[in-house]
């Protein structure tokens, strides 16, 4: 069914149980972008009656993408079983077909936001004749953390120290204009995905999801990060600091603050990825700096399917065996 304003709360009911829901995938997430910026085509899949996944997606011509103004997109569902799963979406490509599209491109939410680490999505998308159009490579620690590298242990000890202290804080406003805005302008010559004022909007609405944390030493901000607090994840949105957070070390000290203070049942730290240029390139230093608190690679994949990649579930199974 696509997605109105009358189905609000089983959008909500299905979050409320998905296995591998985050914030993103709010509908207040999305009310961050103007009016008009996507042509909504959102679904909810039910069945029995009962919302069961949700969808979110925008129309561009005939394609669909899922989505855009989201870092993870793709189907978002209640505990299921492959066979309810591939239903799902063999019901979500049905319904773009009808609706005369082409394919839809999505972005796969990485299955380390998974609480069962379902990776069943690849594989129906290479059933359905999916195409990966994109690939990046991020990086996440398994919680608890555990540093081998003695470089990296060596600066943490360094920063712990140093008498620094880690503040929360109900504001970025410090930390986009002294740090992030800064740090990206002079070192990769980029602005963030989100304005100030966008962080801001978010952080009012997801109060406890989205979190900043400074670094201070004797009242001089060093560094901080932009925290999504998702049900499996932590996950750094945002990090920076200035010359004297990494002579001092600061964001050393803050991951392992944020490790060790707010995993609770939560299974892994998400750096995410330290690409360039549409995933052909990795940003070096940042991708070692990121390895070396013990952190594994993590493939986050963008699916182009046909929609009548439908057809080719529906042969799936040999019922003559």
């Amino acid at each position: 069914m696509p997605y109105s304003s009358k189905v609000k709360e089983d959008w909500k009911r299905v979050l409320l149980k998905a296995t591998n829901a985050t914030l993103m995938h709010d509908r207040a997430f999305l009310a961050y972008h103007p009016t008009g910026k996507f042509q909504d085509c959102s679904v909810i899949v039910y069945k029995d009656n009962a919302p069961v996944a949700v969808f979110s997606a925008h129309r561009e011509g005939k394609l669909v993408y899922s989505h855009k103004g989201l870092s993870f997109g793709g189907l978002i569902h209640t505990p299921c079983s492959f066979n309810q799963k591939l239903e799902c979406y063999n019901s979500l490509l049905r319904h773009f077909d009808s609706l005369e599209v082409n394919s839809l491109q999505i972005k796969e939410t990485p299955s380390i936001y998974d609480v069962n680490h379902d990776e069943s999505t690849a594989y129906i998308m290479h059933l359905a004749q999916a195409e990966i159009i994109q690939m990046e490579l991020s990086l996440a620690i398994k919680l608890p953390l555990r540093v081998t590298n003695k470089g990296r242990k060596a600066n943490i000890k360094q920063a712990n120290l140093a008498k620094l202290e880690i503040i929360e804080s109900k504001d970025p406003d410090l930390f986009w204009e002294e740090l992030l805005l800064p740090n990206l302008d002079n070192r990769y010559n980029k602005k963030p995905t989100h304005s100030k004022e966008e962080m801001v909007f978010l952080m009012k609405k997801f109060p406890q999801n989205i979190r900043q944390f400074n670094v201070y030493k004797e009242n001089q901000v060093l560094a901080g990060a932009t925290v999504y607090f998702t049900p499996n994840c932590l996950h750094t949105q945002y990090l920076a600091s200035n010359k004297q957070g990494r002579d001092q070390h600061a964001l050393d000290a803050l991951i392992q603050y944020l490790c060790e203070n707010f995993a609770g049942k939560r299974q892994f730290l998400d750096f995410g990825h330290s690409n360039e240029n549409q995933g052909l390139n990795i940003n070096r230093s940042l991708f070692k700096w990121k390895e070396s608190f013990g952190a594994s690679s993590i493939v986050h994949r963008h699916y182009q399917v046909p929609v009548r990649g439908w057809k080719s579930l529906d042969n799936l199974y040999n019922y003559s065996i």
